[in-house]
This record gives structure tokens, C-alpha cells and sequence, in this order.
């Protein structure tokens, strides 16, 4: 009798222990659903419908662009410019690097996001003959359409991409060349996104740009991922604030040691104007 009695407070000890635990868990388990069906409405508006995810969550991401990017406009010297010029001022939560590890992946991101792109579209630019980011794009994506560009002729692996041998230019200079809008409206992609842009001309990405932003909005790709070249730095810093100005915010930055210790790989974003909305227009013109 005595040791049954001895038994009774421990296994009501432990039934209480087991409900608690339980209660918890049921708890947590009610709660979590909050977090995927709290309103995203404005982080769907910002961007574009890219990214969805709670309002404060949001806001505490367009803190942190603040913060950085007023960093970004100082142009601080350096034997090498990227160590203390341009670092990410946004942050995508399920960034993944696509490609083989060393020269030729790059960041994209959050891809898991393009699965409800029915019709995802991804350009590569300057492949010089390595396919490696497209293959693993396809494995990862098997929906989304490639097309690789270079002016060099290459051979797409089967079933991965379409490849075009184009120059990159402006339509008359260098001689033969393509501009951004005529590739877009000879492949009938004007009324498409273009996901995706991995792009690497060898230097000439500052000749490019400039054109490329001349076309409209629209047709402009929401990802970039490029690697830059070194290069004068006012010609360098001219070429982050177009993209600034044109709502790109920087997700990735990492050096290319394979290729040299002043070439670097950086990953940008597209968002909507309103994203920017907290900055005065003389903040946001200022080019200091």
C-alpha cells in the first residue's frame, strides 16, 4: 500500500507535466498559421508581388535599406573599391546560390518564389560557353524558360536553354549589335517579366546598363545578378546609383577570388517606387 501511494503523486506529477507540455504545443500550434495568413498587402504592392510577409516584418526590411543604403552614398577611397564601397542593403530570407560553387553560380533571390511564375523567364548574358547556372537553374526550376546570349556561338545543352548569338549594344555601336528593347521584341517578350537577368560581359557592363535602362520599366528584369569589373570609381559609383535610381536594391555582394581580388559578384532586386517612399526627393536625387 505504501508503495502504491508512493506511486500516485509521481504519476500525477507526470500527467500534469504531459498536459502542460501539451496545452503548449497546441498553443504554438494555433499561432503558427498567423504568420503565413497575417495581411501582406503592402509587401506584395512593394514588390511587385514578389515577396509576402507581415507588415512589421516589411517595415523593419525598409529600416534597414535606410539605414545602409545612406552608408552606401558615401564614397569612401580604397586600394580596392568594393571592401568599402556598396555592401547588400536588403536581405532575401531564402536566397540560394544557383551554378556550381566558385566562378559561374550566382545568388538569386528566394527561387522557390518562381514557382508561381507559370511563365518564368530568365535571360543569360555573356555565357562564353559555360552553362553551368543554366542547368542548375533547370533542375531547380524545370518550368522557367532560358534564353543565353553571346556573341560567340555556343550549343544550349539539350532541353536547358535556347541560345542567341548576339552583341550587346545599342543597335550601331559595336557594329552589328542588338539593343535591350530589339532582343525583347524579336523574342516577343514584351509582354512577359523577365525574372531573372545573369549577366557577364567582361567590363563592358558600364557601357550597357545605361541603355538598358532607357527602355521601359516594364521590360526591365527584376533580378540581376552580375559581376563587375574593376573599373575608374566614379564610373563604378555611376553605375550603382542607376540602378538606385531605377529601385534596385543590392541582396548579395561576394568577391570573385577565382578571377581576381578586385572583381566582385552582387545580386540586385527590383521593387516598386512606393517601397522608397520614405526618403525625401532630395535624399533620393542626391548623388553624394
Amino acid at each position: 500500500m505504501q508503495l502504491l501511494s508512493a506511486k500516485l503523486p509521481v504519476g500525477v506529477l507526470v500527467l500534469v507535466i504531459v498536459s502542460i507540455i501539451f496545452f503548449w504545443s497546441g498553443q504554438s500550434y494555433f499561432k503558427m498559421p498567423l504568420i503565413f495568413t497575417s495581411n501582406c498587402h503592402l509587401s506584395l504592392t512593394e514588390s511587385d508581388d514578389f515577396i509576402c510577409e507581415p507588415d512589421n516584418v516589411w517595415n523593419e526590411r525598409k529600416n534597414v535599406y535606410r539605414a545602409q543604403d545612406k552608408e552606401n552614398m558615401i564614397k569612401r577611397e580604397s586600394n580596392i573599391f568594393f571592401l568599402t564601397n556598396w555592401e547588400p542593403n536588403f536581405h532575401c530570407s531564402h536566397a540560394r546560390r544557383i551554378g556550381r560553387m566558385g566562378d559561374g553560380g550566382k545568388w538569386v533571390c528566394d527561387p522557390y518564389r518562381l514557382k508561381s511564375r507559370v511563365d518564368c523567364l530568365v535571360y543569360s548574358v555573356g555565357s562564353n560557353g559555360d552553362f553551368s547556372f543554366e542547368v542548375n537553374m533547370k533542375k531547380t526550376m524545370p518550368h522557367c524558360e532560358i534564353h543565353t546570349f553571346d556573341r560567340n556561338r555556343y550549343v544550349c545543352p539539350k532541353g536547358i536553354c535556347i541560345f542567341h548569338q548576339i552583341t550587346l549594344g545599342n543597335g550601331t555601336h559595336p557594329k552589328g549589335s542588338k539593343s535591350w528593347t530589339t532582343i525583347i521584341q524579336k523574342l516577343n517578350h514584351i509582354q512577359r517579366k523577365i525574372d531573372i537577368l545573369k549577366i557577364d560581359i567582361e567590363g563592358f557592363e558600364y557601357l550597357f546598363f545605361p541603355l538598358i535602362m532607357q527602355a521601359s520599366a516594364s521590360s526591365l528584369p527584376r533580378q540581376i545578378l552580375i559581376e563587375l569589373h574593376p573599373s575608374d570609381p566614379k564610373v563604378i559609383h555611376g553605375f550603382f546609383k542607376l540602378l538606385r535610381k531605377h529601385h534596385y536594391v543590392i541582396f548579395n555582394k561576394e568577391p570573385n577570388l577565382i578571377a581576381g581580388h578586385r572583381f566582385f559578384e552582387y545580386a540586385f532586386l527590383k521593387l516598386n517606387p512606393l517601397f522608397f517612399q520614405i526618403f525625401t526627393s532630395k535624399f533620393w536625387n542626391e548623388v553624394e
